[in-house]
């Protein structure tokens, strides 16, 4: 009776909520989501999570907790002491012995599980072997007095050490590290997946009644969706009938689905989907765009958008300024919103087993996911993906990948996992003649005649090549021998900031359906983000799943043939050796596949494009290749066999090195940026949380715009790895200013100044 009377007294939160008024905001999300999602947990399962929330945070009674929070009404006595010692969730299961006698040994396992899991400080108790537990309990022990004395308790009962010790003992035998779960998901899957489902909801359930106007689950979607889609068909002045690709597909259960650009894979996606939905893209830019696709379809309200700027790009472009912006980001972050557009690091990261990874798996038990354009991601990127597809799916998990071309070492995973692959549907594909190929023995920099003479015939020319630099350069080239005034020749290039690289993309959109002789020189950048379709492109040789994705910005929206006699795509198959981003065997092998599957005329047909990916990256030729692309898989593989501990090991940092970058802002932009930090600082002032956040939010959204991505390979590289690379602005901002030498102007991007880099000695500071 004390420890219910203590809880009414005790404090959970410093704002001044109890801890039985916390208790009772997970028990009211508890029953919101009972009523929105009935189905998800037995009868058992759901009495389990109402004790697991029932003793949640009694551990919180401890007195040192007590003492930690900064308000005037706490009720116990304190003496200046700021380290509870313990975090609170490894603490409340002393309190569970006595429901040993009424709930089963696995029952009271999920529940101890679900506890000591719902946050994420304290993982060296839970490292997957016994001294965690040994630590744990002697400092229960010899702080216990100084934890609840106050309640009348001075000792721990032997009793109730060894019940504590015996359930953490079988939590590190069969759920602590990796290899455990995977064993026990293998010989008993039905308890590994009662036991995530209810960690990841009490976590989730806990989120939603720690925030401020936060849900555990919005409304789902109401009405019959194939309505919905038909409607919003309509509203966009198209056939408001479904294709026979859409009615073929929609009714599958997990499907891989290769199907060409065009012929509605978007509508496919709402049809199939009938529960909870997730939509993953590669890239930002593509959810910007399926965001508004989606609010369009299922409402406003219904749609989610989570990456890592998402909150900037809904702020920018909401109505008004108010706190509905922050209160739907934060559901959306809660994963709480009926349909969300995420990128692939959001969600698939999970697999990892990141303390409180349970809330994404347990999320995605109930729910749709449907993937596009997976072949767009690198082996390090795709084998965890993979993997936590696999794992997700034992959980409930429906999925539909839908891509323009498939890998057969991909295809043959989603194979194994018993999916319906579907690669040569007469449906899916496009019977266009849309691309006349031809390849020439040169390097880009060669027909840059040939591009402004393509110019002049009034044509919009798209000029893709692999790296930034080569881009700029060109860009450079062609400028100074641009002899039309009517010509206009621009870059787009991921290494502009956000502000620029906004304003470019939609110009990129725009130009190629109102004017004529333009020359856009790009990246890969524009090989799936971007939804452009321009007259001629020149690109420079990559792999043919690129190649095939950048052929798709050409004769993109036509419904005929290509009609004329001159190719509408040419392929360079010279690259300068030092700045070749892809392996040449990738590279001169698709070259070979290409020319095999190109028609007499010269046309690559959609058929023959599937049929060159799906040979490229078969087991079979990529071994006679001594492709690097199967090392690289074979050896992410191998470390998500291992412990999950492999993320801090310098293995594992070499294989993600290449895809990692950070945000930085260019020298140039430096004064800016500290006087927006001084405003930001400035607001700690302003009482009204909700006003405060805004204006954060509106501060942060002007620091954001100045950032550039900048891969981690530059401020490593030999010639500047002695010099200051960059320097922290703010730390608590992650705000990184990079040095003079490299070099950013709204027309070229950022480059490396080597002038201003040999100006500098070695030891110089540079920051001026």
């Amino acid at each position: 009776m004390a420890i219910k009377k203590a809880l009414e007294t005790h404090l959970a939160k410093s704002d001044g909520t109890t801890i039985k008024q916390h208790i009772d905001g997970l028990l009211h999300q508890f029953e919101v989501f009972e009523k929105f999602y009935p189905k998800v947990l037995n009868e058992k399962e759901k009495q389990v999570l109402k004790i697991a929330i029932e003793y949640h945070d009694y551990g919180k009674l401890n007195r040192l907790f007590q003492c930690k929070l900064p308000v005037k009404q706490r009720t116990v006595k304190c003496s200046g002491e700021r380290d509870d010692r313990i975090p609170h969730q490894y603490l409340s299961p002393l309190f569970l012995r006595p429901l040993s006698e009424k709930f089963s040994k696995l029952d009271v396992i999920k529940i101890v599980y679900a506890i000591i899991n719902h946050h994420a400080r304290g993982s060296k108790y839970i490292k997957g072997d016994y001294a965690g537990i040994d630590l744990l309990l002697s400092e229960i022990k010899e702080n216990f007095k100084d934890f609840f004395s106050h309640l009348g308790y001075t000792k721990i009962s032997d009793e109730t050490i060894k019940f504590y010790k015996k359930c953490l003992t079988r939590i590190i035998e069969n759920l602590g590290a990796v290899k455990n779960l995977n064993r026990t998901f293998r010989e008993n899957p039905e308890f590994v997946k009662s036991v995530v489902k209810l960690a990841g909801l009490l976590i989730k359930i806990d989120h939603a009644a720690s925030g401020e106007d936060l849900i555990v689950e919005e409304e789902p979607v109401k009405g019959n969706r194939e309505r919905l889609f038909l409607n919003y068909l309509r509203s966009q002045n198209k056939l408001s009938k479904l294709k026979p690709f859409q009615e073929k597909f929609k009714d599958y259960k997990n499907l891989v689905l290769v199907a060409d650009t065009g012929l509605g894979k978007t509508g496919l996606a709402v049809l199939w989907s009938k529960r909870k939905m997730f939509y993953v893209l590669p890239n930002r830019t593509s959810t910007n765009a399926m965001f508004e696709t989606m609010k369009e379809i299922f409402g406003e309200s219904k749609a989610g958008l989570l990456h890592s700027t998402s909150l900037f790009y809904v702020y920018e472009n909401a109505e008004k300024e108010d706190y509905t912006v922050l209160r739907d980001f934060d559901n959306t972050r809660n994963l709480s919103k009926p349909v969300t557009i995420s990128t692939a690091d959001q969600l698939f990261t999970s697999v990892f087993k990141y303390p409180t990874y349970e809330k994404t798996y347990a999320t995605l038990s109930y729910s749709d996911v449907v993937i596009d354009e997976i072949q767009g991601f690198e082996p390090a990127q795709i084998v965890p993906m993979l993997r936590q597809i696999e794992e997700t799916v034992k959980l409930g998990t429906r999925y539909l990948i839908i891509t323009a071309t498939l890998p057969e070492i991909i295809k043959n995973e989603f194979e194994k996992m018993g999916f319906t692959v579907k690669t040569n549907d007469p449906e899916t594909i496009d019977k266009t003649r849309r691309h006349k190929v031809k390849i020439l023995e040169k390097d880009i920099f060669s027909v840059k005649d040939d591009i402004l003479e393509k110019a002049t015939k009034d044509k919009n020319i798209l000029v893709i090549t692999n790296t930034v630099s080569t881009a700029q350069d060109l860009y450079l080239k062609l400028s100074e021998n641009l002899a039309d005034e009517h010509i206009k020749a621009k870059l787009l290039h991921s290494r502009f900031i956000w502000k620029t690289r906004k304003e470019k993309e939609n110009e990129i959109k725009e130009d190629y359906r109102k004017f004529k002789r333009n020359i856009w020189i790009t990246t890969q950048l524009v090989e799936a983000s971007l939804d452009i379709d321009f007259d001629v492109l020149f690109t420079e040789a990559a792999p043919a799943d690129s190649l095939i994705q950048r052929m798709g910005r050409v004769w993109r929206d036509k419904n005929e043939d290509y009609p004329e006699k001159e190719f509408n795509v040419y392929i360079l198959s010279i690259v300068n050796k030092k700045k070749d981003v892809y392996e040449k065997v990738l590279r001169e092998k698709s070259l070979d596949l290409i020319k095999k599957y190109l028609t007499e005329e010269g046309f690559l047909l959609s058929e023959n494009k599937r049929k060159i990916v799906e040979i490229l990256y078969s087991e079979e030729t990529l071994t006679s290749l001594n492709s690097k692309y199967f090392d690289e898989w074979k050896k992410v593989e191998k470390i998500l066999n291992s412990e999950w501990e492999y993320l801090f090991k310098s293995e594992a940092h070499k294989i993600f090195r290449d895809i990692f970058t950070f945000e930085a802002i260019p020298f140039v932009f430096k004064e800016k940026i500290k006087k927006l930090v001084e405003d930001y600082k400035e607001t700690k002032e302003i009482v009204d949380k909700s006003k405060r956040r805004l204006k954060r939010l509106k501060i942060l959204k002007g620091i954001n715009d100045y950032k550039i991505p900048v891969p981690v390979y530059w401020v490593l590289n030999e010639k500047v790895k002695n010099k200051t690379p960059f320097e922290v602005l703010d730390k608590d901002l992650n705000l990184y200013i990079l040095a003079k030498y490299f070099k950013y102007d709204d027309n070229l991007g950022i480059r490396l100044d080597k002038e201003e880099l040999e100006k500098n000695d070695i030891n110089k500071e540079i920051f001026i």
